[in-house]
């Protein structure tokens, strides 16, 4: 498999049908069915928008697709709330809108409507927060000072056991992927690795009549794909604990700084005679003089 492959998210791959394949597949005209509460069966109305690099370069939007030339919809999966998501699809959108008005780039500066189809922007969420079961991010949350003049929302869903029920009713296909999802974190909090853990899922998915034919015709991708996904985000949280430790050691360092300047100032003591009273090792004298 090439790297870009195994790059790829297992659910950008699943609704997708593969990275940059620009195939539509059943299982995403049932996913926006179930967004839009429609009941379409004709797959050629869907149109896969392709992004592999945007105005943010290192990323790119999961599942973008036309339904009909009227909606453009625009799908992410996250196991991280992101705040900046509207944002986000803000460019992703506006990259899509100049790609529409090709054909119409001398038309635009004339009197005439260009119509656009209409956006709708999405988050499926699957992290550990079970506290809601659809929120709301706005755009506008964003803005420095209040403001009405642009907006964007995106809506948010949880993928947890006994959320999102209502959608999940409704699509098959996001009910099965939020059951493997959902039992890959199972398995994980065994203490089962990575692999082990993926792997476990697709024998229970097997067992249980969930995404079978996906994963039957998609197995090393997925273990590859899923794989790497979860690595990358446990590389994540590290780098995210390990810069909350430097800074609570910046901050104890920059309080115990402080405290030797007000000894210094307040009883007239020598940088040494404060550092000895607060009960710094002499082996630091010189890391803190450093510093003062």
């Amino acid at each position: 498999m090439e790297n870009k492959s195994v790059r790829d998210t297992m659910f950008r791959h699943y609704f997708n049908g593969g990275h940059g394949s620009g195939i539509p597949n059943m299982r995403l005209l049932s996913l926006v069915n179930a967004i839009q509460g429609a009941d379409h069966t004709d797959l050629n109305l869907l149109k896969i928008n392709t992004l592999d690099g945007s105005f943010f370069s290192s990323l790119k939007n999961d599942v973008s697709c036309t339904l009909n030339g009227i909606y453009l919809m625009l799908i992410e999966h996250q196991s991280t709330i992101n705040d900046n998501m509207p944002v986000r699809f803000l460019s992703y959108a506006d990259e899509l809108f100049k790609l529409h008005l090709q054909p119409f780039h001398e038309k635009i500066y004339k009197s005439r409507l260009i119509h656009l189809p209409t956006p709708e922007f999405h988050v499926f969420y699957d992290g550990e927060d079970t506290s809601f079961d659809h929120k709301i991010l706005r755009l506008s949350d964003a803005f420095i000072a209040p403001g009405r003049n642009l907006e964007l929302i995106v809506h948010c869903h949880n993928l947890n056991p006994g959320k999102s029920q209502k959608l999940k009713a409704l699509c098959k296909p996001l009910d099965d992927y939020s059951k493997f999802s959902n039992k890959f974190k199972e398995y994980r909090k065994e203490k089962n690795s990575i692999n082990d853990s993926v792997r476990m899922t697709i024998d229970y998915c097997r067992k249980n009549g969930i995404m079978t034919d996906y994963l039957t015709d998609n197995e090393s991708e997925v273990i590859n794909m899923f794989g790497f996904e979860w690595n990358e985000e446990d590389e994540r949280k590290a780098l995210i604990e390990l810069g909350e430790e430097r800074g609570e050691q910046r901050g104890e360092q920059r309080s115990t700084i402080n405290s030797i300047r007000n000894l210094m100032k307040n009883m007239h003591w020598s940088a040494e005679e404060a550092m000895a009273a607060i009960g710094i090792e002499q082996s630091q004298y010189k890391q803190y003089l450093a510093l003062l």
